[in-house]
C-alpha cells in the first residue's frame, strides 16, 4: 500500500478513540507510526536488499512489539507528564502496536506480498484483495480526515470501511477463483497454477494468471468474474531452471520466491552483459505478470512513469543449451552472470557473477537477510 494511504489510517485510528493526548502532535504521530515500517526502504541499497528487507523484519509480527517499542520512546509528547490527558507509557506502546498491525493488514491485502513470519519463515503473505493503489480505499480516508470535526460517527465508519473493503475483496477474490477454476475444468483445460489479482479500480476489474503446460496466460476480467478480453500468453519458467539457478544464486533464489509464475524470455540486446565469453552463452529475462493491467488506459498511465519498463526484472546469462531444454538433473545450467534491474525503484545490481545460498549467521537470520 502507498504511504499516503498508510498515514491517512493511522490518522483516522487515532481520531477514532474516545480520548486521546491533548496535544497537537497526537494525530501527526500517529500517522507517521503507521507509516513508519515503510522506513525499511531506506536500507535497500541493492535490488537484492530490497527483496530481502522490504516489507520484511519490520512488518513481521515477531519484530512488531520491539519495533513499536521504539516508536513509543519518539511519540514523546504523547506520555510526557506536561500533556493533558497524558497516556501512560505502555498505553503508548499498545497504539503503536495496534498502528503497526494496521500497517501489516493494509499491506498483506496487496498483490506484492508481505513476510510477516519473519524471522521463523520467508513466506509472503499476499490476499490479492486491493491494488496497490486504491482510490476508493485512500479518498475516504483523507475525506475523513479532513473532515473529522464535523461528525465522530464518520471517523468510526471510515475506520471499519479500512477493514470491510479489503475484507469483501477477499471474498470477492474466492469466488472468482472457483469460477475461474470451474469454467477451465468445463473447458478440459490442464490449469496446474491459478491466481486472481485485482486490477486497477478493483472490485470492478480482476484478472486471472495461470499456468497451463509450458505457458503462463493472463486474462482481464469484470466485477462478476466474467472474461472480457482475448487471453495473452507468455512462456512460463521451467521449475527444473527454478531449482538450478536457486542452487547457484541466493539472489535468483530470492528473486523467484518473491516472484508470482515468472514468465521467461529472450534478453533484450541492450541488456546484454558488455562482456560475452563465446557467442554460443545465452541469455535470459524473467519477470513477473502481477504488476500489470488489463486494462489500455491504466497500462498508458503505467507507461508515462519515470523510468517505465518491466518491474523487478532478473536477468541471466547461461551457458550453451540451458535456455533452450530444461536442464537433466545430472547436468544442471552454468550460471555464468546474473542482473538484478528494478526500474521503479531505480536499483540495478549490473551484471555479476553468481553468490551461492550460505547458511546465514544469527543477526542475517534475524532481520531476514540470507
Amino acid at each position: 500500500m502507498d504511504p499516503v494511504t498508510h498515514a491517512a489510517s493511522g490518522a483516522v485510528a487515532l481520531l477514532a478513540l474516545p480520548r486521546r493526548p491533548l496535544t497537537a502532535w497526537a494525530v501527526p504521530l500517529a500517522a507517521l507510526v503507521t507509516a513508519s515500517p515503510d522506513l525499511d526502504v531506506l536500507f535497500c541499497h541493492t535490488p537484492l536488499e530490497f527483496l530481502l528487507l522490504h516489507r520484511g523484519i519490520s512488518h513481521s509480527f515477531a519484530g512488531m512489539p520491539f519495533f513499536a517499542l521504539a516508536l513509543a520512546l519518539c511519540c514523546w509528547p504523547l506520555w510526557r507528564a506536561a500533556t493533558p490527558g497524558r497516556w501512560s507509557f505502555g498505553r503508548v506502546w499498545l497504539l503503536c502496536c495496534g498502528l503497526l498491525l494496521l500497517h501489516i493488514w493494509l499491506d498483506v491485502v496487496t498483490t506484492y506480498g508481505t513476510m510477516v513470519f519473519l524471522p521463523f519463515s520467508h513466506y509472503r503473505v499476499r490476499l490479492n484483495s486491493v491494488y496497490i493503489i486504491d482510490l476508493l480505499l485512500t479518498v475516504p480516508l483523507l475525506w475523513a480526515v479532513w473532515r473529522w470535526r464535523a461528525r465522530r460517527g464518520l471517523i468510526l465508519l471510515t475506520l471499519a470501511w479500512m477493514f470491510v473493503y479489503p475484507g469483501g475483496g477477499i471474498g470477492i477474490n474466492a469466488w472468482h477463483t472457483a469460477q475461474c477454476r470451474e469454467r477451465f475444468q468445463e473447458e478440459g483445460r490442464p490449469v496446474s497454477r491459478l491466481h486472481v489479482l485485482p486490477d486497477a479500480f478493483a472490485p470492478l476489474f480482476w484478472r486471472v494468471i495461470f499456468e497451463e503446460g509450458d505457458t503462463v496466460r493472463s486474462q482481464s476480467l469484470d466485477a462478476l468474474g466474467r472474461p472480457r478480453a482475448p487471453e495473452d500468453s507468455y512462456p512460463a519458467t521451467p521449475l527444473s531452471l527454478v531449482d538450478a539457478m536457486s542452487r547457484q544464486s541466493v539472489a535468483c533464489e530470492t528473486y523467484f520466491q518473491f516472484a508470482m509464475l515468472p514468465v521467461m524470455d529472450a534478453l533484450r540486446p541492450e541488456d546484454a552483459p558488455p562482456l560475452i565469453k563465446d557467442g554460443a552463452h545465452k541469455g535470459a529475462l524473467f519477470y513477473d505478470l502481477r504488476f500489470g493491467s488489463g486494462l489500455a488506459f491504466v497500462r498508458r498511465l503505467l507507461a508515462m512513469r519515470p523510468n517505465a519498463d518491466i518491474p523487478f526484472q532478473l536477468m541471466v546469462e547461461l551457458a550453451p543449451g540451458a535456455v533452450e531444454a530444461p536442464p537433466a538433473a545430472s547436468a544442471p545450467p552454468r550460471l555464468e552472470e546474473l542482473r538484478l534491474r528494478f526500474s521503479d525503484s531505480g536499483r540495478d545490481s549490473h551484471w555479476h557473477a553468481p553468490v551461492a545460498p550460505t547458511p546465514p549467521s544469527f543477526w542475517q537470520w534475524l532481520v531476514g537477510l540470507r
